[in-house]
């Protein structure tokens, strides 16, 4: 509020030094002993018009359209007698009149010159009946002199001040800038949350400094998401490379053949590590928009179907039950590996959650196929739902309090991508101890 009081009173200095310089030039004008050798009235007009004409150009950086302001401002000012004022360039060229002309043996004229950009850049020409009406006609003048003068200085200060916000608003976004360095990416947001910002006095820069305060959390978030994935990928792949090294080293050390069942474990850990590196993969593709698809007709639910057999085992297992509603009529135009990836992914993700039941279903929904699958886990709140679809998040902890599977937070993501890779949608509800149910909506066809 000070900083701003203080550009107030500044704006204010300015505006009556304007105004003083101007009423100040009249005055001396009003004061200085005329020269016989030119008509005193013409003489004070030419000498106001040249000033005026040297305003207008340097205002616009020409003199183009001064004649229509000339007319306008004449008018409103009038001196004594009646007036006819001309405006040429340099080259002797008329660009602008204004008032009535007369017989020139009638007129007491008088030439002056008027400025743009340090250089003569032509001349006014101010013709007067008679030099009727003396000093008294200076007061108006002034005031319109003093007038413009004030409207030049308001709208330069306003011009300086507006860029002086720009450069604080751009100085703000560059510190928002990410970088290849964590500990500067982390400076450059504590920067951004110290830097004092303009004060929004309009819908657009409020709506701007919300956008950089967004910005700001959302790099600070990527930040702290960034550290903890190197360890959590980490984790996530020091358990089986330790399983196949430690059994591998043994076989070597003892000399002797892995059986099957010792074989199938290996590859159970093998696969999981396959699995977590093409999620990493197929993730950065698709936020990246470079997700390679191999489109063709197919049938989502044929897909289902399969996945649904492939975890009946470990379903059973787990005491939980697959439940299928398929549409076999619904098909899509799509890269039907990647939608098979999109229900594993789905399925994968309800399996891990559910108490007793999981359901997958298959249904034609307008233009497009919607894909649902639902179990009955605990649930969310709605304020976790924004969140699901975004990459390392994951639950820890059911309500009960017991702690949910492991994993980084890939899968969902990986969902989000190939759908949106297809033009389509995913989506989420649930309420707290009633299960969730996540979709995906996909357009039948789309090039």
């Amino acid at each position: 509020m000070k900083a701003r009081s203080l550009s107030r009173a500044a704006w204010l200095r300015t505006a009556c030094g304007s105004a003083a310089a101007a009423i100040a030039a009249a005055a001396v004008l009003v004061g200085t002993p005329q020269s016989s050798k030119e008509p005193d009235e013409a003489k004070r007009l030419a000498l106001y018009w040249s000033g005026y004409a040297s305003a207008y150009a340097g205002l616009h950086g020409s003199a183009d359209g001064m004649e229509e302001a000339l007319r306008r401002d004449a008018a409103a000012h009038p001196a004594g007698g009646a007036v006819y004022l001309e405006v040429r360039t340099a080259a002797g060229e008329t660009i602008a009149v204004a008032g009535e002309d007369g017989p020139r043996g009638s007129r007491l004229s008088s030439v002056k010159p008027f400025m743009l950009d340090g250089r003569v850049a032509g001349t006014v020409e101010a013709s007067v009946a008679s030099s009727a009406g003396g000093h008294a006609a200076v007061w108006p003048a002034a005031a319109g002199m003093a007038a413009f003068a004030c409207a030049w200085g308001l709208m330069r200060l306003e011009a300086a001040r507006g860029q002086r916000r720009l450069r604080l608003w751009a100085d703000e976004a560059k510190l928002l800038r990410p970088s290849g360095s964590g500990h500067t990416a982390a400076a450059a947001v504590h920067g951004a949350r110290m830097l004092q910002a303009p004060s929004a006095e309009d819908p657009g820069e409020e709506e701007l400094s919300r956008r950089l305060s967004e910005a700001g959390d959302y790099i600070q978030h990527l930040q702290t998401v960034r550290k903890s994935m190197v360890g959590e990928v980490a984790h996530e792949l020091r358990t089986p490379l330790a399983v196949l090294l430690a059994s591998l080293d043994n076989a070597l050390y003892e000399e002797r053949a892995l059986d099957a069942s010792q074989l199938a474990k290996l590859s159970e850990q093998a696969r999981g590590m396959a699995r977590l590196v093409q999620d990493l993969q197929d993730l950065s593709l698709a936020e990246s928009g470079r997700l390679a698809l191999d489109k063709r007709w197919f049938a989502p639910a044929e897909a289902a179907a399969a996945i649904a057999e492939l975890l009946e085992a470990e379903a059973g297992d787990k005491g939980i039950r697959v439940r299928t509603e398929l549409d076999e009529a619904a098909k899509v135009f799509g890269d039907e590996k990647r939608i098979r990836q999109l229900l594993l992914n789905l399925s994968d993700n309800a399996l891990r959650h559910a108490r007793t039941t999981m359901t997958v279903r298959i249904a034609a929904a307008g233009s497009g196929v919607r894909i649902e699958v639902e179990d009955d886990g605990w649930g969310m709140e709605e304020e976790e739902l924004d969140q699901l679809f975004q990459r390392y998040v994951r639950r820890r902890t059911y309500a009960d309090g017991s702690p949910a599977p492991r994993g980084l937070g890939l899968g969902l993501a990986v969902v989000k991508g190939i759908a949106e890779a297809h033009g389509g949608s995913v989506g989420v509800s649930s309420r707290f101890g009633a299960g969730a149910l996540f979709y995906a909506e996909l357009p039948a066809y789309r090039e």
